[in-house]
């Protein structure tokens, strides 16, 4: 396995505080994770919700490399995908 299968997929959180009433945690891309009270958010309570959502990702990802892995696989084994030496 190459290093690069071992690298973990990045994702930015932050927390959009436009409403003066709830407190919208999202990733990078805008997609909204949670939302919460405004008065009983709390910093803890936020980076939980994150880790959990990050681990979610993290599986998922591993998941379609792992998938990925699995149907180049399959494609070698497939006719015509085996090549045997030169001799």
């Amino acid at each position: 396995m190459s290093t690069e299968e071992f690298r973990f997929p990045t994702f930015a959180y932050y927390v959009d505080e436009s409403d003066p009433d709830i407190v919208v945690l999202r990733r990078q891309d805008d997609a909204m994770v949670a939302a919460f009270s405004a008065r009983a958010a709390t910093r803890e309570g936020i980076i939980a919700v994150a880790r959990e959502d990050y681990q979610e990702l993290v599986q998922i990802h591993w998941a379609q490399q792992q998938e990925g892995t699995e149907e180049h696989r399959s494609a070698d084994l497939e006719p015509g995908g085996i090549h045997q030496r030169p001799s």
